[in-house]
């Protein structure tokens, strides 16, 4: 064969896939939503999360972006050849494992770089298990319907020396997300690297279950994207510090000046709503009344209410 035919020009030719996911943007923005609320709970305070990057490369360029020493996992999934990689950088190591020991959410202490003790790495897998439930309900945004087989812990390391992830010129999703951590903005970096033949079995378990589906419920695009769009359209919610109720003509009557009395524990019950309906109102949850960088903020100290939840999702399975 000549030296130059075609198929030797494509060996020589180092391209990148495409990932097979119908939407990688939007099921990385839900992820970093995700990863916001499966942290909360483990750190008992407000986390922000910010997808910083979500592209395809190879993974020999995915690998050299890990610093030592990081909180590293494999990530496994039922069907799959390949292993996923979830990196947390020291730095977020360091923070998840203070806060989740009792640290003080207000303020940020230096991280120390050391190497991590088997306490560490127990209280990160966590952590990292509660990220890759993030990444699942991310994916059950983007494709209408879950997966029936979770993500999984394979294996637990600190030194990327130590991946054994797959061959060097194998194509890899790279989500970075960059986590910021109680009032005090303590701050680290999140990576998530999967394989695009992991994610070709997500998708082929995804059609798999909707050729389960009646017909017209599995193939109605429109139906699935106005099902993502519903998910995505912004929602106006009412904080109500305190209602206070008074006679038409008092109400009438008020002037510039005038003071309203608040009782004193009014700022520990702000109530949110949602419009809905017929100009009716449905409380989503109750917080209290706060600071966060300079502007006032509510933060919540009760779930939402499950019952608006069930709704809004029997809403967007009807259609």
């Amino acid at each position: 064969m000549a030296s130059g035919g075609v198929l030797a020009r494509k060996l020589k030719r180092q391209g990148i896939a495409r990932s097979p996911l119908p939407d990688g943007e939007f099921v990385g923005q839900a992820f970093a939503r995700q990863v916001e609320k499966a942290l909360r709970p483990l750190v008992k305070a407000p986390v922000g999360a910010m997808m910083l990057d979500g592209r395809t490369v190879k993974v020999s360029e995915a690998l050299q972006g890990v610093p030592v020493p990081a909180m590293l996992c494999l990530v496994g999934l039922d069907g799959a050849k390949g292993q996923g990689l979830l990196m947390l950088d020291g730095d977020l190591a360091y923070h998840l494992v203070d806060l989740m020991l009792g640290g003080d959410a207000t303020v940020a202490p230096m991280p120390i770089a050391r190497t991590f003790t088997a306490i560490d790495m127990a209280l990160c897998e966590l952590a990292q298990a509660a990220v890759l439930g993030a990444l699942a309900e991310a994916l059950a945004a983007a494709f209408g319907r879950s997966l029936d087989a979770p993500f999984q812990i394979a294996g637990q390391m600190q030194d990327v020396s130590q991946v054994r992830l797959a061959a060097p010129h194998v194509d890899v999703l790279v989500y970075s997300v960059a986590l910021d951590i109680g009032s005090a903005a303590r701050a680290g970096i999140l990576n998530l690297m999967l394989p695009l033949g992991m994610l070709d079995v997500v998708c082929a378990a995804m059609q798999a279950r909707a050729d389960e589906l009646p017909r017209d419920e599995a193939t109605d695009l429109w139906r699935v994207q106005m099902r993502r769009a519903a998910t995505l359209a912004p929602v106006a919610l009412d904080a109500v510090l305190h209602v206070r109720r008074m006679s038409v003509d008092a109400a009438l009557g008020l002037r510039v000046g005038d003071v309203i009395e608040l009782p004193p524990g009014a700022v520990g019950e702000i109530r949110l709503y949602v419009d809905q309906r017929g100009g009716r109102r449905a409380q989503l949850a109750t917080g209290r009344l706060g600071a966060y960088r300079g502007v006032k903020v509510v933060k919540l100290d009760a779930p939402l209410d499950p019952r608006v939840g069930e709704h809004v999702r029997r809403a967007l399975r009807r259609g």
